[in-house]
């Protein structure tokens, strides 16, 4: 349709160009002495324009001609490039199919051009990492450095596979390397979290989990599991000593204090250190929001001599919380340091009717004791001891 139209164009334009001409009958002098050439305006008209024309396409020619060579290499580049490219996409897809070997054969491939000769050359690097060859994997960070646009991933690169090889040190300096430089993203503080848990740093554990955690960077159950480790590392370095374990009960963020498992870790080696003021108040703000049986257990070791306030705190959980068996078995305890026998076995019974555990019938068997009522302990010990015992399905055999 184009080409229609662009031919009417032509046609419509020569018959106007022919019927201007047809009344022109003027006549062109050529002198060049001697001689003197005389032709008719039309014919001089179509002598320029067929020599315009022919000088212009002679000069195009030429000019192609001459340009020849350059487009030439402009080819052969392009095919370079295009070639190069695809290598590199081929290195990707099969380091991410898990064909190693396969991608750090594309990836040499690709280091033919020198925009992409850096990333061929990380993916190469992390196939070689894999293969546990490291001197290739080596060559390749080097060939990857020589771009300085790369030195942040050739670094990133290094601290990851450092972690995955335990060079717990080297990674750590590489880390702080990126830090220095303001990019320590979201993969470099979990892969700085993995070489402090390595190294045993637990402060700056600590500290790297809050940053990771304000960006919600990590599951709050992965969180909590890292910091519980993070928390009984630091707990094993302070031992028995109570300054020690304030000083590290200070240091937490109060959301951090209510953490049931991290309460329970801490209060643990309170009450172990004798500090057990300190373990009652740790423990009562986490059992006011939530009935954790582990720290339940803990804080009514923190019972004796305040029986009485604890007895009426219970009944406040009690209440709060639902009349639950860990409570009620608390409340028997409770009951039972403060010599108070009908109370501690009405909820001891309560408990053990709800939830025959083994920490339940042991509490009333030593009741029991306490009121040398012998019979009533050693039947107490027997379901004890049958509730930790594993049930076992004996399966029939048909023949």
């Amino acid at each position: 349709m184009k080409w229609l139209v662009w031919a009417l164009v032509v046609f419509s334009a020569a018959v106007g160009l022919a019927l201007i001409l047809r009344f022109n009958d003027g006549n062109v002098a050529i002198l060049w002495p001697p001689y003197r050439i005389d032709v008719s305006v039309n014919l001089a008209i179509a002598l320029l324009a067929v020599g315009f024309i022919g000088m212009h396409l002679s000069i195009n020619a030429l000019t192609r001609a001459l340009d020849l060579p350059r487009k030439v290499r402009e080819y052969r580049q392009r095919r370079q490039e295009l070639s190069a490219h695809a290598a590199l996409r081929d290195a990707v897809l099969a380091f991410f199919e898990g064909r190693l070997a396969r991608s750090e054969r594309f990836a040499r491939a690709a280091q033919s051009l020198p925009a992409v000769r850096a990333a061929a050359a990380l993916i190469a690097a992390r196939a070689a990492h894999r293969m546990q060859e490291a001197t290739r994997r080596d060559e390749w960070l080097r060939t990857a450095a020589e771009d300085p646009a790369s030195s942040s991933a050739v670094l990133m690169l290094q601290a990851e596979m450092a972690v995955e090889d335990r060079r717990t040190q080297e990674a750590i300096e590489l880390l702080d390397t990126i830090r220095d430089r303001g990019a320590l993203h979201i993969v470099a503080l979990r892969t700085d979290l993995r070489a402090r848990e390595q190294a045993g740093q637990w402060e700056d554990m600590l500290r790297i989990l809050r940053l990771i955690e304000n960006r919600d960077a990590l599951h709050p159950s992965a969180v909590g599991k890292l910091r519980l480790t993070a928390v009984q590392g630091l707990l094993a370095r302070c031992g028995d000593d109570p300054a020690a374990l304030r000083g590290l009960l200070r240091n937490l963020r109060p959301a951090e204090r209510v953490d049931p498992a991290l309460a329970q870790a801490i209060a643990g080696a309170l009450l172990k250190a004798d500090a057990v003021d300190e373990a009652r108040r740790l423990l009562e703000p986490v059992l006011d929001t939530q009935a954790d049986p582990g720290c339940i257990a803990l804080w009514t070791r923190s019972c004796a001599g305040r029986e009485r306030e604890s007895i009426e705190r219970l009944q406040v959980w009690r209440q709060r919380h639902g009349d639950l068996p860990v409570l009620a078995l608390a409340t028997g305890r409770v009951c039972v340091m403060a010599r108070l026998w009908g109370k501690a076995e009405e909820s001891l019974l309560d408990a053990a009717r709800r939830e025959p555990s083994v920490e339940t019938h042991l509490a009333l068997a030593e009741l029991y004791e306490l009121l040398d009522r012998a019979s009533d302990a050693s039947a107490r010990y027997r379901l004890a001891a049958h509730a930790a015992q594993p049930i076992s399905h004996v399966g029939s055999q048909w023949s």
